[in-house]
């Protein structure tokens, strides 16, 4: 993978301040982040599409399969009801998700890539305008998510849909060596809105130690867990290493031995261990 990297931030910040998402926001987020899947997809070719992925039971096929399903999910609500309230899979997974993962791949399944590509150019404008238009009380309704808990709308729509897509951004990528373009306007925000999920996670553990994590490679920032001016310990990892573990994509062990931890190594593990979010 080759990485195309346009400016860095090395301020230090609480993660307590970082700014929450509003709906305004995240529709220039979606629609960015709809227009870079979009660029990578359209330079998949051959050998591309079979090569396996982070995600380790869909090659790159599977994943373009998904994102096509996942937009085409949100072009009306016939079809989000279909994929993820009554489809044929959803008492089979602990977390409804896989089914309806599964059944995006199904449905896709007799389709050339070319289809592919050209169902989420199409599907994944529109589901980028359709998620704006949602009104406001709509996006309010709290309902049972799998692992994302009783969220709402507007969290599934605004905040997981485009960090989703993001990451898959990442994974097709890093399976196919392709150029991963990141900015901290964009890439930086949407892996801020990452560790304020972490936070809100780990706030009650974090009242008891503070703690300094430094992003390297090609997007840097040092943003800090816990309140006091001292802290328990520094972890350095690199930016896409750091949403590798988050989405919960590597193991413990992989994330230590690419990790460098200055200080407490028991509270730097016990992060590492239970950092994971909603991808």
């Amino acid at each position: 993978m080759t990485i195309s990297s346009v400016g860095v931030n090395g301020s230090v910040q609480n993660v307590t301040d970082v700014p929450v998402c509003t709906h305004a926001e995240a529709g220039h987020l979606s629609q960015e982040e709809y227009e870079r899947v979009l660029a990578v997809l359209e330079t998949l070719q051959g050998d591309d599409w079979q090569q396996p992925t982070y995600c380790t039971e869909w090659t790159v096929r599977d994943m373009v399969a998904h994102l096509a399903g996942s937009v085409t999910g949100s072009t009306s609500f016939a079809e989000f009801k279909r994929q993820n309230v009554s489809h044929p899979y959803l008492k089979q997974y602990a977390n409804p998700v896989d089914g309806t993962n599964k059944l995006q791949i199904e449905d896709r399944a007799n389709k050339v890539t070319s289809e592919l590509v050209a169902e989420f150019r199409q599907s994944g404008q529109t589901a980028v305008q359709n998620r704006q238009k949602l009104p406001w009380i709509v996006r309010k309704i709290h309902l049972p998510m799998g692992e994302l808990g009783f969220s709402s709308f507007e969290y599934l729509m605004d905040i997981i849909y485009p960090r989703d897509q993001w990451m898959h951004r990442y994974d097709i990528c890093a399976a196919t060596g392709k150029k991963m373009i990141v900015t901290p306007q964009h890439d930086g925000r949407i892996i801020a809105l990452v560790l304020l999920d972490i936070n809100k996670k780990l706030k009650k553990q974090l009242h008891h130690c503070t703690i300094l994590l430094e992003l390297t490679g090609p997007l840097t920032a040092v943003y800090q867990f816990g309140n006091e001016t001292t802290p328990d310990c520094t972890i350095s990892m690199d930016v896409f290493d750091f949403n590798l573990r988050a989405s919960g994509r590597i193991s413990m062990e992989e994330v230590v031995q690419r990790t460098a931890v200055l200080g407490d190594q028991m509270i730097a593990d016990w992060f590492l261990q239970n950092m994971q979010v909603s991808y």
